[in-house]
C-alpha cells in the first residue's frame, strides 16, 4: 500500500441508483487491526446500521486479519501492526464534495466514497491518508499531518489553543434534569452551586429550553443512537428560548449569574440542525428564512451556500453572544448528511459549508464550542476553530455497563480523534455509587474539559477537589490519555487483561491507568512497564528514555509508593477483581530526586514547578499549598 495521499478522478452516480463507488485495498502483511466505525461489538446496540449519522458511537474494535471481510461500513480510520514490527495508520478523507470511508467486503477492506446527492458528480478529490512509522502513536499523528498538508478545512490540536473557560471546572443541567429544565430550576441550581464548597466556574444549560414547534413533551433515548425517539417531529421554531419555561429570557438568569461570586462562564446548548429533526417550516425566524430550504413539507434547514449558511449561523450564534452566554455546545452534528440526503444535489456539500459557517461564527462571537454527536470523519475534518468534541457516547448514572464502555470508548477513540481536539469525556456524578470514584480520576487524565452533574447537596468534594486547584482550574496532563502500547489491540471485555492508558505530565512525569472493563465481570492482571512511560513521551512527539535512577511510581487509590528500575523487565504487576481501577503516578529520578507533587491532587506534578535539582538540593514551587 503506498504511502501519503491518495488522490483520484471520481464518477458518482445519484445517490438513489446506490451505485457505490468502491475501491478494494490491498494492506501489507499485518497481525493486528484496531477498526474505529460506528455500532460495532460491545455498542450500545450494536444491530444498529447507522451511516452516515453515527451520532456519538463509533467504536474501537480490535480484529485480526480474518475479520477484515466482516467489518462494518462507516469505517473512520485503522491501526495496522505489520508482521515486521512497525504500524500503518490509515484515514479516510472527507473532502468539499465527497466523503470516504472504510467497509468490509468479499474481497477484504474497500474504500468507499459518496456526496450523497440527487445528481451525478464528476470531481478529482483526495480520498485516503496513509503513513507508516515504528511507533504507533507517530503513525497516527503522521497520517493527520499528510492530511492536514492537503486540506485547510481542519486545523490539528497543536494548532489551536483550549479556551480558558474549559480549563476550569464546570457543570451541566443534562445528565441529572434531561430536558426538564426551567428557569427557577436553572437559578436555584445556582444558588446551590454557590453554595457548595467547590470552585465550579461555569455552568452549561443543556437541552430543555429552545423553541420548538408542537407540544413540548419529554425526551426518550431510541435505544442505542442517543437521539430522541421522535426525532424527525422535534423542530426549531425560533431563536428566542420556550417562554413558557423561560419566561424572562435569559435575562435573570444572566443577571445572577453576573452577581455570581463563583460562575465566571455560561455556556448554551444549541442543536446543528436547528432541532432534532431540523427546522420548522412554520416558524418565527422572520427574514432568516430567506437563506433557508425546504428539505420536506414540514422542515427546513440552510440553503447551501457560504453567504445563507453563514446568515442562519451568524445570526443564531450572536444572538447566544448577546444574551451573555460565553460558549455553546453543539449536538447531533453528524445528522446533518442525512437530513439533507434526498432532496440536496450534494449533502456532504451543504454539510461541509454548515460546518464552516458555524465554525466562522463561533470564532467570531464566543470563546469556544464543545461538539457532540460527532463521531464522523466530516466532523473531523471541518474541526478548523473549535477545540473539543465528545469522544464517546454519555455518561449515565450507576449504569455500570454504561461505564465500562464509555471509558473505553472515550480512551480509545482519543488515539484518532485527539490529533484534532481535546476530547470531552462527557459530565458525570461525584455522587455515583457505582462509577463517580473511577469518573472522577479519569476526568483528571482526560485533557478535555471537566464537569459535574450532581443536584444540589449530591455533590462530593472528597472527589471533586482532587481535580483543581482552589481556584477551578483542572490540573490537565500535558496530551490526552489514550491506551498504552500493550492495550491497542486487545478486547478489554473479554481478554485477561486491563485496559490501560497514558498520558504525560511536567517534568517528564507520567500519569497510567488501568481498568477492569471485563462482561461478564472476570478478574484481570495489568502490568506497568518501561514502554508505557516512554509512550507518554512519544504523546508529545518527545523521546522518553527509561530513567537512569528509575521511576518512583505514586498508586493514588492505595496511596501507597514504589520504585521501578530501568533494567526491570518484569515491570510492576496489579490485579483488579471487578470495575474499578489503578491510578499511577509515574516520577522519573534525577540526581536522587523524584518529584510527586501535591499528594491531595490526582495529578499532583502539575501543581508544581521544578526549578533546579541536584544531589544535594532541590528547588520547586507549587501553586496551592499542599501535602
Amino acid at each position: 500500500m503506498p504511502h501519503g495521499i491518495l488522490v483520484a478522478d471520481l464518477h458518482l452516480a445519484p445517490d438513489e441508483n446506490q451505485d457505490m463507488w468502491t475501491l478494494n485495498l490491498e494492506l501489507p502483511e499485518f497481525t493486528d487491526a484496531l477498526y474505529y466505525a460506528p455500532f460495532q461489538k460491545h455498542a450500545i446496540n450494536p444491530d444498529l446500521d447507522l451511516w452516515p449519522e453515527a451520532y456519538n458511537q463509533c467504536h474501537p474494535l480490535p480484529v485480526s486479519p480474518s475479520d477484515i471481510h466482516d467489518l462494518k461500513r462507516g469505517g473512520m480510520f485503522l491501526l495496522l501492526r505489520l508482521t515486521s514490527g512497525s504500524f500503518v495508520a490509515i484515514l479516510p478523507i472527507v473532502s468539499t464534495e465527497v466523503m470516504t470511508w472504510l467497509q468490509g467486503t468479499d474481497s477484504g477492506l474497500a474504500l468507499a466514497a459518496s456526496h450523497f446527492g440527487h445528481m451525478e458528480l464528476n470531481v478529482t478529490a483526495p480520498l485516503l491518508a496513509v503513513a507508516e512509522n515504528t511507533c504507533p502513536y507517530a503513525a497516527v499523528r503522521d497520517v493527520w499531518g499528510a492530511a492536514r498538508k492537503q486540506l485547510d478545512s481542519f486545523h490539528l490540536r497543536e494548532e489551536k489553543a483550549l479556551p480558558e473557560v474549559f480549563r476550569y471546572l464546570g457543570w451541566c443541567t443534562w445528565e441529572q434534569y434531561r430536558d426538564d429544565i426551567s428557569e427557577s430550576l436553572i437559578l436555584e441550581a445556582i444558588d446551590s452551586i454557590e453554595r457548595e464548597d467547590l470552585p465550579i466556574r461555569w455552568v452549561l444549560i443543556d437541552d430543555g429550553h429552545l423553541q420548538i414547534s408542537g407540544a413540548f413533551t419529554s425526551i426518550t433515548a431510541d435505544g442505542g443512537a442517543e437521539a430522541p425517539d421522535d426525532a424527525q417531529d422535534r423542530k426549531l421554531a425560533g431563536f428566542q428560548p420556550d417562554l413558557n419555561k423561560f419566561p424572562h429570557g435569559w435575562e435573570r438568569i444572566q443577571n445572577r449569574i453576573r452577581q455570581s461570586k463563583k460562575i465566571k462562564w455560561s455556556g448554551i446548548w444549541l442543536n446543528f440542525n436547528g432541532y432534532w429533526g431540523g427546522i420548522a417550516s412554520e416558524n418565527n425566524l422572520g427574514a432568516i428564512n430567506q437563506h433557508l430550504c425546504a428539505i420536506s413539507e414540514v422542515t427546513k434547514l440552510p440553503k447551501s451556500t457560504a453567504e445563507d449558511a453563514g446568515a442562519f449561523y451568524d445570526a443564531w450564534i450572536r444572538q447566544q453572544a448577546e444574551s451573555g452566554f460565553n460558549f455553546i455546545k453543539v449536538d447531533n452534528e453528524s445528522q446533518n448528511v442525512p437530513l439533507y440526503r434526498g432532496s440536496s444535489s450534494n449533502a456532504v456539500r451543504a454539510a461541509n459549508v454548515n460546518h464552516q459557517a458555524l465554525e466562522d461564527a463561533v470564532e467570531k462571537h464566543l470563546d469556544g464550542m464543545i461538539n457532540c454527536m460527532a463521531h464522523s470523519n466530516l466532523c473531523a475534518f471541518n474541526a478548523r476553530f473549535s477545540q473539543v468534541t465528545r469522544c464517546s457516547e454519555d455518561y449515565a448514572k450507576e449504569d455500570l455497563w454504561r461505564a465500562k464502555h464509555h471509558l473505553h470508548n472515550s480512551f480509545g477513540n482519543m488515539l484518532w480523534m485527539g490529533q484534532t481536539i481535546w476530547g470531552d469525556h462527557d459530565m458525570f456524578h461525584s455522587s455515583d455509587p457505582v462509577a463517580g470514584a473511577v469518573m472522577a480520576r479519569s476526568k483528571a487524565i482526560s485533557g478535555g474539559p471537566v464537569y459535574l452533574s450532581d443536584a444540589s447537596g449530591d455533590f462530593d468534594p472528597e472527589l471533586v477537589r482532587p481535580l483543581c486547584l482552589s481556584s477551578g482550574r483542572i490540573l490537565m496532563p500535558l496530551a490526552p490519555a489514550v491506551p498504552v502500547p500493550s492495550s491497542l489491540f486487545v478486547d478489554p471485555y473479554e481478554a485477561d487483561a486491563a485496559f490501560c492508558v497514558i498520558a504525560p505530565l511536567v517534568d517528564q512525569c507520567a500519569v497510567w491507568a488501568a481498568y477492569n472493563l471485563t462482561s461478564p465481570e472476570k478478574s484481570v492482571s495489568a502490568v506497568l512497564r518501561m514502554e508505557d512511560y516512554s509512550a507518554a513521551g512519544a504523546l508529545i512527539d518527545e523521546n522518553w528514555e527509561a530513567p537512569a535512577e528509575g521511576l518512583i511510581v505514586w498508586d493514588e487509590v492505595s496511596q501507597t509508593c514504589a520504585r521501578m528500575l530501568a533494567a526491570d523487565p518484569e515491570g510492576l504487576s496489579f490485579s483488579l477483581k471487578t470495575f474499578s481501577d489503578i491510578f499511577l503516578l509515574l516520577s522519573p529520578v534525577f540526581h536522587g530526586w523524584a518529584v510527586i507533587g501535591l499528594r491531595n491532587k490526582y495529578l499532583a506534578p502539575q501543581a508544581c514547578h521544578v526549578h533546579s535539582r541536584g544531589h544535594e538540593y532541590l528547588e520547586l514551587s507549587c501553586e496551592d499549598a499542599g501535602k
